[in-house]
This record gives C-alpha cells, sequence and structure tokens, in this order.
C-alpha cells in the first residue's frame, strides 16, 4: 500500500470506510461460511488494526459463528467487514469494496478443502487446507 490511505464503500454509496496504514493480511478465504454470508465463492478480504480504521455509515450485523460478526450496508446489503470477537483490535473489510480494485493482493488463500469445486485456483499463492490467523 502506498503512503496514501486506502478508501472504499458499499454500492449506493452510504457506507465508506479508510484506512491510514498496510493491511496486517490480506487473505481469500474459501470457507463455507464466508461462502454464505457473501453470496460468492470466496471472500477476499484485508486485515487492518481498527487503530488505523475509520468507517461511516449505517450497517446491519449479524453473528455467522461464535468468533465472528459480519456486517453489511443497512441500505444496499453490499457485504463489508468482518469483525473477529477475538481479536477485538482489528477488522476484516472486503477487498472488494476498495476504490480502487487493484490496491490490495491477497498473499494466500485458506479454507481451501471447502472451496467451490469448479474453482480453479492458478494465481500461484499459497493455499492452507484450513483455517490461518486473522493476526
Amino acid at each position: 500500500m502506498s503512503e496514501s490511505a486506502l478508501e472504499g464503500g458499499c454500492l449506493c454509496g452510504q457506507v465508506r470506510w479508510r484506512a491510514t496504514a498496510a493491511p496486517a493480511n490480506v487473505r481469500v478465504c474459501h470457507c463455507r461460511l464466508c461462502q454464505r454470508a457473501t453470496g460468492g465463492a470466496f471472500f477476499a478480504r484485508a486485515i487492518f488494526r481498527l487503530e488505523d480504521f475509520e468507517r461511516s455509515g449505517e450497517t446491519t450485523s449479524w453473528s455467522t459463528s461464535p468468533r465472528i460478526d459480519r456486517h453489511a450496508c443497512g441500505r444496499c446489503g453490499t457485504p463489508m467487514f468482518a469483525a473477529p470477537r477475538d481479536l477485538p483490535a482489528r477488522i476484516g473489510v472486503s477487498i472488494a469494496t476498495c476504490d480502487d480494485p487493484g490496491a490490495l493482493r491477497p498473499d494466500c488463500h485458506i479454507w481451501v478443502s471447502a472451496k467451490a469445486q469448479w474453482l480453479v485456483i492458478a494465481d500461484g499463492l499459497p493455499q492452507f487446507e484450513a483455517s490461518w490467523s486473522m493476526d
């Protein structure tokens, strides 16, 4: 990430976010929870420290596991954030919501044991069968 802030938002523009530091990691999660929560084959997300992150706009939230609360735009429904309860100083952000779609590149794939069978991962990134820390 460059020295400037990274910004993004939902489809309708009601929810906006801004990160002032590089993410701790950027990963593609293929677990069934992420598939169902996003309505897609995977959840490509960046983890930021909350001290380097700000957001505005109304979101709805719900728990998708004992560990994760999800947040979506309250108006258009765009899946935006994943908040890990065991790492309260962190927030996961959908990289698809970045204003610059090429600003962040994933560093690995996690939960590939649950990936869609039709999906071929050919980007050369490391792949992990199960979980990887959000830290």
